[in-house]
């Protein structure tokens, strides 16, 4: 009997050192995520025409599975008439894209899935987009 609670008392100190050493890397993500946001926005704001509006909102994870701090950015463009937007899943840390997808109006559709540096693949829809990100975003 005495066995049986050493065993549980280690698994709820495993538990707990995991569940804090979670919440740490989530908070160094947010605030990485944070500062590549921003670099992205200057990098975008170098580009575009002075006409440009933009918004960009963002969410992070940082995902145990990979040990990858992940950011899912939404930026829409208004130049004029026209209205664009993009969705990147990209490492907060080294800025790698692993999946981009682009609608403009009126019938602008890309859509590029890179699970991998050596693949990519084309998606044909936001919603396969998404399915892909979720992958990413929930582990």
């Amino acid at each position: 009997m005495r066995m049986r609670r050493v065993g549980v008392l280690c698994l709820c100190v495993i538990a707990t050192t995991a569940t804090a050493q979670s919440l740490e890397q989530q908070a160094v993500c947010a605030k990485q995520a944070k500062i590549a946001l921003q670099e992205y926005g200057n990098e975008i704001q170098k580009k575009a025409s002075p006409n440009l509006d933009q918004h960009s909102d963002y969410q992070s994870h940082y995902n145990t599975k990979l040990n990858k701090c992940l950011m899912e950015i939404e930026t829409t463009f208004f130049d004029g008439g026209h209205i664009t937007t993009s969705v990147l899943l990209m490492d907060a840390f080294e800025q790698r894209v692993y999946a981009s997808y682009v609608w403009a109006s009126p019938n602008v559709n890309s859509c590029d899935l890179v699970p991998t540096s050596q693949t990519q693949t084309h998606c044909s829809s936001r919603e396969e987009f998404d399915a892909f990100v979720a992958k990413y975003m929930e582990e």
